[in-house]
C-alpha cells in the first residue's frame, strides 16, 4: 500500500486455502493465448457494496462468511491460489499448485468517504490504489491472485482483487467471482449445480506455431518473469500520480440511439457505404473523439485503438464457456491521424476504423497473431503513434456479482489507469455503457466538457 494513503488502516493480513476437495490437475501449461497477455499489468478491479450495519457486525458476521465462502470457491478454482512460475531451466512457464497454497487476503478499514468513491465525478486516482492488493513478483515466480476487503464504517465495503493476466481473462475472473458470490449468498449451499471450470489446455490448437514464436519474442525482449511484468503505478498521459483523477461517464440507451443516428447522417453526407457498427463501436468512437480533442497537442500525430477480442466462438472449433484461462486475442485498428479525429467528421472516421477492425475478424481471429507479442513490447512507429488500450467488455456484467448484500454500488477497473487507457462495461441500471477513464486533471476537465456538450448537441 502507498504511504500517502494513511487513511486506510490494515486490520488483518491472512491467507485462505482452498477446501481440500479439488480434482483439478496439479499444473497447467500456458497456451499461446496466455503468453500473449503475460506482459500486461495485473488486472486490478474493485467492487463496492452498500453496508450500513455497525462495524462489529461486519467483523463478526460478514467477514467470516466471506472468508469461508472464498475457501469453498477456491476448491473449484484451486489455481487461483497457486503460482505462475518460469524457472530458468524450464522451456515454458506454467501455473502450479500444491496442497499448501493459499491466497493472501488483506482486511482494512478506510476513512475515505464511501459515497465520494462510488460517485461518477472526478476523484483522486491515488485513493483507489490503497483499496486493491498487489501481486509480488520474483525473477521466476508470481502469485496468481490476491484479495483485499476494505470496510467503510456505517457506509459500505469493497472487495478489491488482483489477478495475473497471464493466467486468466475477464471471463474466467467473472466466472470465479460469480461462483464465489453464489456460495457466499447461499451459506455454502447454492440452489443450483454450478458448472465446473474446464482445465484441459489441449482444447486450444496451436496450428500456426504461435507458442514457439511468442516464447522466442518474450525471451528476446525480456529476460525473466519479473521483467515480463509491465510496471505498476505508472501514470496516464505521463503526468504525476497526484495529478491523476478517475471519472465515470454513462452512455444511456437513448444516447446510443442518437449516436447511431448521427453516424447515419454522416454516412449520407459522405455518400459512404455502411460498415459494421454496434453499441461498442459507437461508444468507443465517441470516447476516442473526446479523448483526442481533450489531449490536444499532447496526443501524438497518430492514434491506434486496441481491445481484446473473444476467441471462444471464433476459432472454428468449440471452446467450453467455462474454459479456465485466457481465450482472447487482440484487435488493433489502423493508425488514425489525430487531426482527422478532431475534425467535424472525426466520429465517422473513428467509427469506421473500429468497425472495420471488428468485421475483419471474419477473415480469421488469429490473422496477424504472429506479431502480437512483438508489437506489445515494441510499438511500431512508436515515436509518432500513440496506442490506447481498451479494458473490459460489454458481454460481462460485474454488477451482477451479488454476495448477498445486493448488487455492487460501483465497479471500478483500476488497471486501465496504468497506460492511461479506457474501460468499457455495462452500466449498473439502464443497460447502457459505463466509460471508465483516468487522466490528468486538466485533460479530464476538457474531456468531461466535450463529452457532455457533445451528447447534449445530439438531442
Amino acid at each position: 500500500m502507498e504511504a500517502s494513503n494513511s487513511i486506510v488502516k490494515v486490520l488483518e493480513q491472512s491467507r485462505i486455502s482452498p477446501t481440500p476437495c479439488s480434482l483439478a490437475p496439479k499444473s497447467l501449461p500456458l497456451t499461446f493465448l496466455d503468453l500473449l497477455w503475460i506482459t500486461c499489468p495485473n488486472v486490478q478491479h474493485i467492487l463496492f457494496y452498500n453496508y450500513t450495519q455497525p462495524p462489529t457486525h461486519f467483523t463478526h458476521h460478514v467477514l467470516p462468511t466471506i472468508k469461508h465462502s472464498l475457501s469453498l470457491a477456491l476448491s473449484r478454482f484451486p489455481f487461483l491460489s497457486g503460482h505462475l512460475s518460469w524457472p530458468p531451466h524450464s522451456h515454458n512457464p506454467s501455473i502450479t499448485r500444491t496442497h499448501s497454497d493459499s491466497v493472501a487476503v488483506t482486511v482494512a478499514e478506510s476513512a475515505i468517504d464511501f459515497h465520494h468513491l462510488v460517485a461518477d465525478y472526478a476523484r483522486d486516482a491515488l485513493q483507489f490504489h490503497s483499496l486493491v492488493p498487489h501481486l509480488p513478483c520474483s525473477q521466476t515466480e508470481s502469485p496468481v491472485f490476491s484479495l483485499q476487503v476494505t470496510l467503510f464504517p456505517n457506509s459500505g465495503f469493497s472487495i478489491g482483487f488482483a489477478i495475473n493476466h497471464g493466467v486468466a481473462d475477464g471471463s474466467t475472473a467473472h466466472q470465479f467471482l460469480s461462483y464465489w458470490a453464489e456460495i457466499c449468498k447461499s451459506d455454502g449451499c447454492p440452489s443450483s449445480e454450478l458448472p465446473e471450470p474446464f482445465y484441459d489446455r489441449s482444447v486450444i490448437r496451436d496450428t500456426g506455431g504461435l507458442e514457439q514464436i511468442y516464447l522466442h519474442d518474450l525471451k528476446q525482449f525480456r529476460g525473466s518473469l519479473k521483467s515480463l511484468r509491465a510496471p505498476e503505478g505508472s501514470s496516464p498521459s505521463g503526468g504525476s500520480g497526484e495529478d491523476v483523477v478517475r471519472e465515470t461517464f454513462v452512455v444511456t440507451k437513448t444516447h446510443v440511439q442518437r449516436l447511431e443516428h448521427w453516424l447515419s447522417k454522416l454516412l449520407q453526407e459522405k455518400n459512404m457505404s455502411k460498415f459494421y457498427t454496434s453499441t461498442f463501436v459507437l461508444v468507443l468512437a465517441y470516447a476516442l473523439v473526446c479523448l483526442v480533442k481533450a489531449r490536444g497537442e499532447e496526443m501524438k500525430k497518430r492514434v491506434q485503438i486496441g481491445f481484446a477480442t473473444g476467441c471462444r466462438t471464433r476459432l472454428g472449433y468449440p471452446i467450453p464457456k467455462t474454459y479456465f484461462g485466457n481465450c482472447i486475442g487482440v484487435c488493433w485498428t489502423r493508425a488514425m491521424e489525430s487531426e482527422s479525429i478532431r475534425e467535424r467528421d472525426g466520429f465517422l472516421w473513428a467509427s469506421e476504423a473500429i468497425g472495420t477492425s471488428i468485421s475483419d475478424l471474419e477473415y480469421g481471429v488469429l490473422r496477424g497473431a504472429e506479431n502480437w507479442v512483438k508489437n506489445s513490447v515494441v510499438v511500431p512507429d512508436g515515436e509518432s503513434t500513440e496506442r490506447v488500450m481498451i479494458a473490459g467488455t460489454l458481454k460481462l456484467n460485474f454488477y451482477d456479482v451479488d454476495f448477498g448484500f445486493g448488487r455492487p454500488r460501483k465497479s471500478e477497473v483500476i488497471s486501465n489507469e496504468k497506460k492511461g487507457g479506457i474501460s468499457l462495461s455495462e452500466s449498473r441500471d439502464d443497460g447502457g455503457v459505463e466509460i471508465g477513464l483516468a487522466l490528468n486533471k486538466h485533460e479530464m476537465a476538457q474531456f468531461s466538457s466535450l463529452f457532455v456538450r457533445g451528447l447534449k448537441a445530439l438531442e
